[in-house]
């Protein structure tokens, strides 16, 4: 009997330390997301691809590969105020060290004068789930766009650039997106 009681109580521990490990208390990307929509410090606009409204017929194959594989954009932007800049280094730092989890892969890193930025992503080197741009400029604020799709492929995202950079967008639509940039 007593081996009995020794043997439940080693699987209960077991299981118990194995429930407190598997439960993280570190916020995912998409519980930051949801709690900054959440906060009037934030500007917070969700995009269905199709507000994009580009031409497809102007579009390359690869283009229309890449803005038909592109479902949904989730976009925070914290603007910097004069009243706000510790909170501005505080969720600045909390969203950097969500993406040094080590989920995400590196795609690009951008330093410049004004600012400084990162691209990465969820999924295999052929095809991406998920794609994160985080910028965020000392004077300006920050911005972190979370790019959801189907089939994505990294080679095709430059291109779909390309095509935006000359599509007819409307920006009524994009909140305070343009005022940000």
């Amino acid at each position: 009997m007593a081996t009995v009681i020794k043997y439940v109580t080693k699987m209960l521990l077991l299981v118990a330390s194995l429930l407190f490990f598997s439960c993280t208390s570190s916020t995912s990307l998409q519980e930051y997301l949801v709690e900054g929509a959440q906060r009037s410090d934030f500007i917070s606009v969700d995009l269905p691809a199709s507000i994009l409204k580009i031409d497809q017929e102007s579009l390359t194959k690869e283009q229309k590969e890449a803005y038909k594989s592109v479902k949904k954009l989730n976009v925070l932007i914290l603007p910097l105020k004069d009243d706000n800049q510790a909170v501005y280094n505080e969720e600045r730092m909390r969203v950097n060290e969500i993406l040094k989890s080590g989920k995400y892969q590196d795609l690009m890193r951008i330093n410049d004068k004004h600012m400084k930025g990162v691209i990465k992503y969820l999924g295999t080197d052929e095809e991406i789930d998920e794609l994160i741009l985080f910028g965020s400029s000392d004077d300006k604020g920050f911005a972190l766009v979370r790019v959801l799709g189907k089939d994505m492929k990294p080679e095709n995202m430059s291109t779909l650039i390309e095509a935006l950079q000359r599509s007819n967008i409307d920006e009524a639509s994009l909140g305070g997106l343009k005022q940000f940039f």
